[in-house]
């Protein structure tokens, strides 16, 4: 009788430590939620921070390259419109999707300070990712530090993030992170801010400003 004590006792103890190690896990899971809800800001195509060959579609929130003029780099850059409430600005992570809707020419998607001119390459900026398959960081110093990825054409979504508690810098294609770790901003580095560079007419680029990305974001936290 004792032997079937002993035995109910340990399994009893068994069963509670797998129910309390599962309320554990879902108030994990509810404080990461939280976290990752409330520390996203929320970006929109800034218009008066936009090359004005630049066309913006506000419903859809593409751009695309005007049909008119002299082809060559046109960038425009997205905005907060809400910031998480803990801070002005430098929380949480800054993460945009593009859908490539139609490439006539060379693409790049990244990160730039206010400072980048509108009439500039994104490639030559601090963060970028190139359609030819080339991501590229730059430092205060004008030290470049690059890498060979997969190219993007039309139909792929990429992705550029910065975490900036960990001041990391990461790139999606399709959902997928690449793998690429060594590329962080510094930590006296100007605000960034969602762009994108077009070069030839009728370049179009559709923007996914969040929550709902094609890449698991919850990796990242």
């Amino acid at each position: 009788m004792r032997e079937i004590q002993n035995a109910l006792a340990e399994k009893t103890a068994g069963n509670e430590a797998k129910l309390e190690k599962q309320i554990e896990n879902v108030k994990s899971d509810n404080q990461n939620a939280f976290f990752y809800f409330h520390s996203l800001p929320i970006y929109r195509w800034n218009a008066s921070d936009c090359h004005p060959k630049i066309l913006i579609n506000k419903s859809t929130n593409a751009i695309q390259r005007n049909a008119t003029g002299r082809e060559g780099d046109c960038s425009c850059r997205a905005g907060p419109i809400q910031m998480p409430s803990a801070a002005a600005g430098r929380i949480g992570i800054i993460y945009t999707e593009y859908r490539i809707l139609a490439d006539n020419g060379a693409l790049s998607i990244g990160l730039s300070p206010k400072e980048m001119p509108l009439a500039a390459w994104l490639g030559l900026g601090p963060v970028s990712y190139e359609s030819g398959g080339v991501i590229t960081s730059t430092n205060a110093s004008g030290l470049i530090n690059w890498e060979i990825v997969p190219s993007f054409r039309t139909g792929d979504v990429v992705g550029c993030g910065l975490n900036w508690a960990t001041r990391q810098v990461f790139f999606t294609k399709n959902g997928q992170r690449l793998n690429i770790n060594n590329f962080y901003v510094e930590e006296y580095t100007d605000d960034l801010y969602p762009t994108v560079s077009l070069s030839h007419h009728g370049d179009v680029v559709e923007a996914n400003f969040g929550p709902n990305f094609k890449y698991d974001l919850s990796n990242e936290f």
